[in-house]
């Protein structure tokens, strides 16, 4: 029987940040080549990132510096990738060596990406004349707009298998983590000595913090960070911390993904951290977070002093010559901690779609007489708010692009469901709405995270653990766009959407809702029993997902 699957082979060698700023790529090829196979050509020491992906189908592994080194060992991996039949080839790295497996491996279609060297160079050489910032993502996702591919995520994100949750979940029981006590990650190290915030700043925080909340420091980092990580240790004392010393990276994904905040220099563990959706604080020093590598999360932040003569380099490489660190020396300890601090106290939330899951599914609604709450829909919020949630409405409106309303008539309703809800004791913090049409392919149509920005400018609100409601295909992949979760309810459109999730049509698993509910009423009772589990019972304890 022929094999039909459209074979595409992803290249990205080195380094941690770079690959893992890739993976918004596999979600654009597998969202555009339904019937795709992906190949990931990687260096071995990055295979934990990697294992329980959902999008990737195997995992080739060069090692120049080691079997593969030289021109042979090139020659002989060209040889064995041409066995394979690629129709696509994707190069992210695009150096010589990549250059030449991209040329000689047979695919019928190539794209590479622009490293954008000459506007990386204008900012490291001239600082501050202006250069626009370069993000890397965007670079990755431009080049695939060469083959017509339009991403709806520019969000990292990484995997993790169920053993490694039950080990990391055993291994802070052993470290006496309390199932209350909020986890602070922090990465002391850096591949360059310059690019090490100093010991002494990175004590005073952990130690400000676990005095002043009920915190445990994770000190993260690879053997070569242990001296800072003991300092850190010796300071804050060793019952406030726990050591993650040269761990295996999938292990290592478990047990950041348990923190609640990562505090980092431009390290590839500030975008392990950013990736798995904890909020990170990111410390950058003679690199700019303008040469785009910035942690992507919506709630990540970045300390950057701008000194004149940062960015020095372009990973941070060159040796300072000035006589203290000043890109370091003044990002003190106190900014980090109030930011820190201002973190861990957001709100709790649940956004919710509209039309289909509060209010009845009707296409373009432009009127009050339209409206009508889904039966059990306001008890559904009263049961969230009471239960100490915010509660934010996001919904797609492009009616208004098509000309069958305007953003008047819009607002009319909205502030009409707002007043209804209020009436019965119900607050919602807002509605956001995307009134453009879908081919305009903007930041703020579902599942594009624009919506939820605008929300987490107007509001203090913690997106780790968020949920998101609705009846929508759309409305399930922004939970993932987010790192929360999803509820599909199937009111509105939603038995449409799990009839194709049944069936398996364009539905990856990795797409899926974490639970699908009769409707908004249930999906209450499902979170609040899940919040309750939490409280009460280990992780190990598993629920019934999709």
């Amino acid at each position: 029987m022929q094999d039909n699957r459209y074979r595409i082979l992803v290249i990205r060698l080195s380094s941690l940040g770079d690959i893992i700023l890739t993976t918004p790529v596999l979600d654009a090829l597998k969202e555009n080549y339904g019937n795709s196979e992906i190949s990931l050509l990687t260096k071995q020491k990055y295979q934990g990132l990697f294992e329980s992906d959902p999008r990737i189908s195997s995992v080739i592994y060069f090692e120049p510096e080691d079997k593969d080194k030289g021109v042979f060992g090139l020659f002989r991996l060209i040889k064995s990738l041409n066995q394979e039949k690629f129709d696509l080839i994707v190069d992210l790295h695009s150096n010589l060596r990549s250059f030449f497996i991209r040329l000689l491996v047979k695919a019928e279609r190539k794209v590479h990406h622009y490293k954008k060297l000459i506007p990386r160079f204008l900012m490291v050489r001239f600082k501050r004349w202006g250069v626009n910032p370069v993000s890397t993502i965007d670079n990755y996702l431009k080049s695939l707009g060469e083959i017509g591919i339009k991403a709806w995520s520019r969000i990292p994100r990484l995997y993790s298998k169920n053993e490694n949750k039950i080990w990391a979940e055993n291994f802070f029981i052993e470290n006496g983590l309390g199932k209350k006590e909020i986890l602070i990650g922090i990465a002391p190290g850096a591949r360059w000595e310059t690019k090490r915030w100093g010991l002494d700043k990175f004590s005073s925080v952990a130690k400000n913090l676990s005095q002043d909340l009920p915190v445990k420091i994770l000190l993260v980092g690879d053997k070569d960070d242990l001296k800072p990580i003991e300092g850190i240790e010796n300071y804050v004392g060793k019952e406030r911390t726990i050591q993650a010393v040269d761990l295996p990276l999938d292990r290592l994904i478990a047990l950041v993904k348990r923190c609640g905040l990562f505090i980092s220099n431009d390290s590839g563990l500030m975008h392990l951290a950013s990736s798995l959706g904890v909020p990170t604080i990111g410390i950058f020093g003679p690199t700019s977070p303008g040469l785009g590598f910035s942690p992507s999360g919506l709630k990540d932040k970045v300390f950057w002093a701008g000194v004149d003569c940062s960015p020095c380099s372009l990973h941070g490489e060159k040796e300072c010559v000035k006589e203290s660190r000043y890109c370091m020396d003044n990002i003190k300890p106190e900014k980090i901690i109030e930011e820190a601090k201002r973190v861990l106290s957001a709100n709790k939330v649940i956004f919710l779609d509209r039309d289909g899951t509060i209010t009845e599914e009707k296409d373009f609604v432009s009127k009050i007489e339209e409206i009508k709450f889904i039966p059990g829909s306001k008890e559904a919020l009263k049961t969230l708010q009471g239960f100490g949630y915010k509660l934010v409405i996001v919904s797609n409106q492009s009616g208004i692009a098509r000309g069958i309303m305007t953003g008047e008539q819009v607002e009319e309703v909205n502030d009409f469901i707002l007043k209804e809800l209020q009436n019965e004791g119900i607050k919602i913090e807002g509605i956001y709405y995307c009134p453009h049409h879908p081919d305009e392919n903007c930041d703020c149509r579902k599942p594009r995270t624009g919506l939820i920005k605008r929300a987490l400018q107007d509001h203090h609100l913690k997106l780790k653990g968020a949920w998101m409601i609705g009846d929508k295909l759309s409305d399930v992949l922004l939970g993932k766009n987010i790192k929360g979760k999803s509820i599909l309810v199937l009111t509105g459109y939603g038995q449409g959407v799990k009839q194709r999730i049944e069936s398996n049509l364009e539905i990856y698993d990795w797409q899926k809702p974490d639970y699908i509910a009769k409707d908004l009423l249930e999906a209450a009772s499902f979170i609040k029993s899940e919040a309750l589990t939490e409280s009460t019972e280990p992780v190990t304890n598993s629920h019934k997902k999709l």
